[in-house]
């Protein structure tokens, strides 16, 4: 069982495929200074440049779990990259050892609680129960720049109770985003502070979460190179294209 197998099984977090495939490109993409999507009081340190993805790290007050992101290109147009990332019906498919995704409730066109179910990898599932997250998401769009965001914050939900089979997690992740000047290239931003709560040492969650930015980098342009990827209309409006409509969540928006 290789490290990053490990690590879901310890963490409880399916190799979140906020990783996408690094293409072999060699280029490191120049930062667009997105705007940060809330405020936070991370102080991020690079760690290390890898396959075009630049990988950083922070403490996060009160608590010792340290928090991580990766920034880098995706060979995509923001419109697919961002329903990727918000599409809930496949998410199984990029992100490893995802059992179930789904929206629990729309609170707007632009925001939804939910639920998202991890598996925990043979043979440690006999040591210890599955996890699961429950998340406000809401995006932000700057329809002149096209820059998008997706921010996860951990929630609690009356239609989404912990479950005593499952160990409840907290997790905050956001996704920025913006066009390059090549229409098929997306500049990404991703963060993440996650707890899988639990029994796990702190220190072991910090271990095998570091791979995160690469693996989710990974997985992400792995998914954006499938042709049936459809764009949401939310994502689209957001953007700039009036014509596209507007309808609550049901699954995939």
């Amino acid at each position: 069982m290789n490290r990053f197998i490990l690590a879901v099984s310890l963490l409880g977090l399916s190799v979140p495929a906020f990783a996408r495939p690094a293409q072999a490109s060699g280029k490191s993409p120049a930062s667009p200074a997105l705007p940060p999507a809330h405020e936070s009081s991370y102080h991020w340190q690079k760690s290390c440049n890898t396959e075009g993805l630049t990988i950083y790290w922070s403490k996060v007050e009160g608590s010792q779990v340290i928090a991580f992101r990766g920034e880098g290109i995706v060979d995509a147009p923001i419109e697919k990259v961002a329903s990727i990332i918000i599409d809930t019906t496949r998410a199984t498919e990029w992100i490893d050892s995802l059992v179930s995704s789904k929206v629990v409730r729309s609170l707007s066109p632009t925001e939804f609680i939910e639920y998202d179910h991890v598996g925990i990898p043979f043979p440690f599932d006999t040591l210890m129960s599955d996890r699961d997250f429950v998340s406000h998401v809401y995006l932000e769009a700057d329809p002149p720049s096209r820059r998008l965001t997706v921010t996860y914050l951990p929630v609690e939900d009356d239609q989404a109770p912990v479950l005593r089979k499952y160990t409840r997690g907290t997790m905050t992740c956001v996704f920025k985003m913006v066009p390059m000047s090549i229409s098929d290239e997306t500049y990404v931003e991703a963060e993440i502070h996650c707890d899988p709560k639990g029994g796990v040492p702190k220190w072991l969650v910090n271990f095998f979460q570091e791979g995160w930015p690469q693996t989710t980098f990974d997985n992400l342009r792995k998914q954006a190179r499938k042709a049936d990827i459809r764009v949401s209309p939310v994502v689209a409006r957001l953007l700039g294209n009036p014509a596209a409509p507007v309808k609550l969540a049901k699954g995939g928006r």
